[in-house]
């Protein structure tokens, strides 16, 4: 009994020793995303080309650069299964465009887009890195779950926030009015900046120690609502207004970083906070060690004076409660009451490994609820934006020549005028029925999300081009069957339009960038019908497809 019970408490130790070398490496990971990330603002600088600011603007580009590389480097020993030679050649072909964009007198804005839009793309290839190291950590302990995630959302909001800075950082360094398309990715990063936020609400700590201060993340809250969000809206307007810039792109970058540090320290904070809790646990778990082995010498070298009386009252007890807990810690059930026939005293330690089992049950039903509300969409259930995303960019790297990955991207036209006319609480039964229309359709392997406000998305995978549209006009026909009516008995007529793209060594962006555009086809082509990617049509040519 004594070995059990220490092979168990080493078991424990043993966890807690994995659990803080996988947040150390967990930490490295993320690490060096930020480290990708802080090339962005000296290249902006560099590529502005203000005198008396590009000497200054190459070191610290070069110090930056030297920075990620190192990174990289270490990131590549820490994860395997992740090919770094795609996230390498991202980032070598985001340095040219910066280096092209600088030479250039003037520059263009086209020529700085182009650039910012290869820093997100090797950004957005190093997720496949964290997100491998994230799931690895939590499949060896399920119980890292929910501080993992918060770290996550953590480093995506940081991102997002030094993206949102990006979106006017072209126009700016160029000179010119502010392109509808930035300010469109503005609003879209606007919006996942706030859902970040809110989910950071619903866990606003989860180290055990609560060592965080309230006050770090109020400052890091108050600097990017009150100093980055506002500067960026700021030149939203006077970019759409025809006035000049009233700061150089050397001076918005300077004051924007600035902003957006509290945030670095909260993340940074966070990681330091919820490894220091593992390792407290680490120790905890040497100590327990110590107490375990001194209390089993201590029964050994007792029952040599009862065997009997021990192993009834004493031994059988105790080995029903190790179990029982043994069991709670590997999730396997336990049948309650416990039945023992030790001493009245030992009740209290049934009662607690009872409490125990209430409070893992608890902990599971918040996890899984938590995990719900971050990956579904509270109105059709299905897939959020971000959720479809996570689960779509693995079928890009995992399509084979015998199957291809399709996407289809709808749009309900007329949406607004639903709204309008019949009211929201129309409007949502309309977006109810049409996801219900399109699980109707679509296999169980295949991915359904709802990806903006009247906006959907379907992921398959399919042989050929000819499935996958004939899907798509399937959904079609499903939307405009939907039968819906008034009060008064009035039909209101609900249709969509579609557009498909096939996956041709695309990365996501490029993937949902593709189909959007056949989409837009599909509007100006009357709506109602499915347009296909014009690089997906023999002799570019897109047929009527109505």
């Amino acid at each position: 009994m004594a070995g059990i019970i220490l092979f168990h408490v080493s078991q424990l130790l043993i966890q807690a020793r994995h659990a803080v070398a996988g947040l150390e490496e967990l930490r490295q990971v993320l690490d060096t995303a930020s480290r990708i990330t802080a090339e962005r603002a000296p290249s902006n600088v560099l590529m502005a080309g203000e005198p008396g600011q590009t000497a200054e603007a190459r070191a610290r580009l070069n110090a930056a650069r030297s920075n990620t590389d190192r990174a990289l480097n270490q990131a590549a020993t820490i994860v395997d299964g992740v090919p770094f030679n795609d996230i390498m050649r991202h980032l070598v072909q985001a340095r040219a465009l910066v280096e092209l964009a600088a030479a250039e007198t003037p520059v263009r804005y086209e020529s700085v887009q182009r650039a910012a839009e290869a820093l997100f793309a090797t950004y957005d290839a190093y997720q496949a890195v964290v997100m491998r190291k994230a799931a690895l950590l939590i499949h060896s302990d399920p119980e890292l779950a929910g501080p993992v995630q918060h770290a996550l959302i953590l480093c995506a909001l940081r991102d997002d926030a030094g993206r949102l800075g990006s979106t006017v950082i072209a126009p700016l360094i160029a000179g010119v009015p502010m392109p509808p398309a930035n300010i469109a990715a503005g609003e879209r990063l606007n919006g996942r900046i706030k859902m970040q936020r809110q989910l950071l609400f619903l866990s606003p700590d989860l180290s055990d120690s609560s060592r965080l201060p309230i006050s770090l993340r109020a400052a890091a809250e108050n600097a990017l609502v009150k100093e980055g969000e506002p500067l960026v809206t700021r030149f939203v307007v006077e970019g759409t207004s025809g006035g000049p810039y009233s700061l150089t792109a050397a001076a918005f970058s300077n004051r924007y970083v600035e902003a957006l540090k509290p945030l670095e320290v909260w993340r940074t904070a966070y990681l330091d906070s919820l490894l220091a809790d593992y390792k407290q646990k680490e120790r905890q778990a040497w100590g327990l060690a110590w107490v375990v082995g001194t209390i089993m010498l201590c029964v050994i070298s007792l029952i040599a004076g009862g065997v009997l009386l021990v192993h009834q009252r004493v031994l059988r007890p105790l080995l029903v409660a190790s179990e029982a807990v043994v069991n709670l810690a590997h999730r396997e059930p336990v049948h309650f009451p416990l039945i023992h026939n030790g001493s009245p005293e030992l009740n209290p330690l049934f009662e607690a490994v009872e409490l125990l089992d209430l409070k893992l049950r608890e902990w599971d039903a918040d996890t899984q609820r938590l995990k719900h509300q971050a990956e579904t969409d509270e109105l059709t259930s299905l897939l959020n934006r971000r959720a479809f995303q996570m689960l779509g960019e693995p079928w890009l790297e995992s399509a084979g020549s015998d199957r291809n990955a399709f996407l289809i991207l709808l749009d309900i036209d007329h949406f607004k005028s639903i709204n309008d006319r019949y009211g929201h609480a129309t409007g949502d039964q309309v977006l109810v029925m049409v996801a219900t229309a399109l699980l109707a359709h679509v296999r169980s392997d295949d991915l359904v999300g709802r990806i903006g406000g009247e906006e959907f998305a379907v992921l398959i995978r399919a042989q050929d081009q000819e499935t996958a549209v004939a899907l798509a006009h399937r959904l079609r026909k499903g939307v405009e069957d939907i039968f819906m009516q008034t009060a008064e008995g009035e039909k209101i007529s609900v249709t969509s339009s579609f557009g498909v793209a096939a996956n041709k060594h695309l990365t996501w962006r490029q993937f949902m960038a593709k189909a959007d555009v056949a989409l837009y086809d599909a509007k100006q082509a009357g709506r109602n019908c499915v347009r296909v990617a014009q690089q997906d049509m023999p002799g570019g040519q897109p047929p009527s497809l109505s």
